[in-house]
């Protein structure tokens, strides 16, 4: 009988998101992460450098694609001239 459960990572991750949504992301711990998935805190960050690389991993596809697919796009006007109305002629 084995004396770990298998894949740790896709608990801790289903762990954290889990939490994230119930108690938000600034309110959640590694410690109540770690728990929730039935790791320790070691093994959390032999997994994850902190907790928002469960949401935004170093290693993901799609945050390379997403920041090549952006760089080249202008950058918005400042906000003041987009909240910025004129009053009607009188």
């Amino acid at each position: 009988m084995s004396r770990w459960k298998p894949d740790a990572r896709g608990r801790l991750e289903k762990a954290a998101l889990e939490l994230y949504i119930h108690q938000g992301f600034d309110a959640t711990t590694v410690t109540e992460i770690a728990t929730r998935a039935g790791v320790t805190e070691r093994t959390f960050y032999r997994h994850f450098t902190d907790k928002r690389e469960v949401l935004f991993p170093a290693d993901n596809p799609l945050t390379d694609t997403l920041a090549n697919a952006t760089a080249g796009a202008p950058a918005p006007p400042p906000l003041r001239s987009r909240c910025w109305r004129r009053s009607p002629a009188p």
